[in-house]
């Protein structure tokens, strides 16, 4: 069972007996974890500790039973598996900024917890940590690379890199080129980048030489470089959410820098050398996995 079924059977768990004493060795143990992994998962994957968690769904029944029964607060606050009203009082004031009393009395609006997208977007960090937690470093030498490309502005979009990616696979470009290296993986390079958001966008192949070169295709060599090496999917690459953390966080995180750094007008910072997507025979669609190299230097 993956780690997302896990911590969705915990919830369950949680909710059919938040009014009870539970403890976080009762929860990891219904779901057959320690209770340190089982913490440490069910925090990236909700963004709550279980402790935060299991408070939040108790205010929560305890606000649906003010709003929708007559019962006294007392009961509510014993019903929700809270040990005390004063302890109860406290921790509703601080979630809904108001008394038990009073939000009664004026009966507000409130979100529904947990919310429905709770995994939709936790899910996604746990995606982003899973490919961040196991990089890898590796050293390029000069490389040649054989295929099409064409010219991008983020200020515009990219959507002539689906062009690109048509023609590609509608001419069966890849088996024109001879000389390939590491034969059937594919490249998705973005290299050149300049300082008014523009880059070059190339599909391509690495070769050994480039004797008998088709016409109308290009061919690039790449100087040496430090790559850091992710293993994600398609999806998490082009939903920006990857480069965003790249970018913002983990570069500095490791005290890390992009070499031949490119600082735009937008106040973006690229590089020049490639970074790209590595295809492998078993690709199919954005669920897929591929391998990103993004250069690196070190301070």
């Amino acid at each position: 069972m993956d780690s997302l079924s896990i911590i969705l059977e915990a919830t369950q768990f949680i909710h059919s007996k938040y009014d009870e004493n539970i403890l976080v060795a009762d929860i990891s143990e219904y779901v057959y974890l320690s209770p340190s992994y089982f913490s440490k998962v069910f925090r990236i994957l909700t963004g709550y500790t279980v402790k935060e968690y299991v408070n939040r769904y108790r205010l929560y029944q305890a606000a649906t039973a003010l709003k929708e029964t007559d019962n006294r607060i007392i009961a509510i606050t014993f019903e929700a598996g809270f040990s005390s009203q004063q302890s109860f009082t406290k921790k509703f004031v601080q979630q809904y900024k108001i008394s038990p009393a009073r939000f009664r009395r004026i009966n507000p609006l409130i979100d529904p917890f947990p919310p429905k997208n709770l995994f939709m977007e936790r899910g996604i960090a746990m995606d982003l940590k899973q490919s961040f937690d196991s990089v890898q470093f590796v050293t390029k030498e000069s490389f040649l690379v054989v295929g099409i490309e064409t010219d991008i502005n983020y200020n515009i979009g990219t959507d002539n890199i689906g062009g690109l990616y048509d023609r590609w696979n509608s001419e069966k470009l890849v088996e024109l080129i001879p000389n390939q290296v590491n034969s059937p993986v594919e490249y998705g390079m973005t290299h050149e980048s300049g300082e008014d958001d523009t880059a070059k966008y190339m599909i391509g192949v690495e070769v050994s030489t480039l004797d008998s070169l088709p016409t109308g295709l290009i061919a690039r060599r790449f100087d040496t470089c430090e790559y850091a090496v992710f293993d994600t999917t398609l999806g998490m690459e082009t939903s920006g959410e990857f480069w965003k953390y790249f970018y913002k966080t983990w570069l500095r995180e490791q005290g890390l820098e992009q070499p031949q750094a490119v600082y735009t007008k937008n106040k973006n910072v690229f590089t020049k050398l490639p970074s790209f997507e590595v295809y492998d025979a078993n690709f199919k669609d954005e669920t897929s996995r591929i391998q990103i190299y993004a250069p690196i230097l070190r301070k």
